[in-house]
């Protein structure tokens, strides 16, 4: 029977324009780990820093340089002071990246959603980007996020905070940093997950790159050799980060050597993730 016969009428395009497939996935996989109440319990302590130094903003107010004796460089509302607030949040970015990356393309092979993904119309840089914004969007929740409302409260009560400073150049270095070194984490994560179809799997790779990193530069450091400084995965970043910020350095270990490690780390992985992460999953 002709198709005009059953009522067919040509397609005709709408004039909206559909969101980008990339920002797609990233907002599904914001939203879903969001409706866990034992998650947002955690992304609560992670701003009890940010409210800790807040308090002592405001108290420095009230008790001038008081505070500074007792607060040390929390009280500081300067570039150090906001890279140390940084730092003094590793914990929370191993532990909420861990919860909310460690699946992301671990599940998909697992469960041969990359089939699915790909029957799309849906390029690998779309599929990797969705899941790297997933990471970001977290990592900069606990990170970026609490520097622009503290730089907004020194702004607004501290004595002596200029708005040139509070409102544009510490915000403006934090966001440089923030979304070069979350990508790159992202990233990391990302391979480690695309390494895996285990969740708890790729959490233990993950606890071994933070803390089991630290630890053994910690244990060199207290040796004597500062050399082992340079396995310290998020130690990396943040001694790059003093670069950003106009700091002195976060390790005694060389800039260069810094960048390398963090480069190479980004550019491994990116090899992983494209090695790994392909249109057609084979069920075996």
């Amino acid at each position: 029977m002709p198709v005009y016969d059953r009522g067919y009428t040509h397609w005709q395009p709408s004039e909206g324009k559909s969101l980008p497939a990339w920002l797609i996935i990233t907002g599904r996989g914001v939203i879903e780990p969001l409706k866990r109440r034992w998650l947002l319990l955690l992304i609560l302590m992670a701003w009890v820093p940010a409210i800790v130094k807040g308090g002592i903003i405001y108290f420095k107010l009230k008790a001038g340089n008081l505070t500074d004796l007792l607060g040390g460089g929390w009280s500081s509302i300067g570039p150090d002071g906001f890279l140390s607030f940084l730092e003094g949040q590793r914990f929370f970015v191993f532990a909420l990246l861990a919860i909310v990356g460690a699946g992301l393309i671990a599940a998909d092979r697992r469960d041969n959603g990359l089939s699915l993904y790909f029957s799309r119309p849906l390029s690998l840089i779309d599929y990797l980007g969705g899941k790297a914004g997933i990471v970001l969007f977290f990592y900069c929740l606990v990170t970026l996020l609490p520097v622009w409302v503290l730089c907004l409260l020194a702004y607004l009560i501290a004595p002596g905070a200029t708005g040139l400073e509070m409102l544009l150049v510490i915000p403006l270095r934090a966001t440089v940093y923030c979304l070069l070194s979350g990508t790159s984490i992202a990233l990391v994560l990302l391979a480690f997950s695309s390494l895996g179809k285990r969740s708890i799997f790729v959490m233990v790779w993950w606890a071994i790159m933070i803390t089991g990193t630290e630890a053994v530069a910690a244990i060199g450091e207290g040796l004597g050799s500062h050399s082992l400084q340079a396995l310290n995965f998020l130690g990396q970043y943040h001694n790059l980060g003093s670069v950003v910020f106009g700091t002195p350095a976060r390790l005694d270990v060389s800039l260069f050597v810094s960048l390398a490690m963090v480069l190479g780390w980004t550019v491994l992985a990116v090899w992983v993730l494209r090695r790994q992460v392909r249109p057609v999953e084979v069920v075996s």
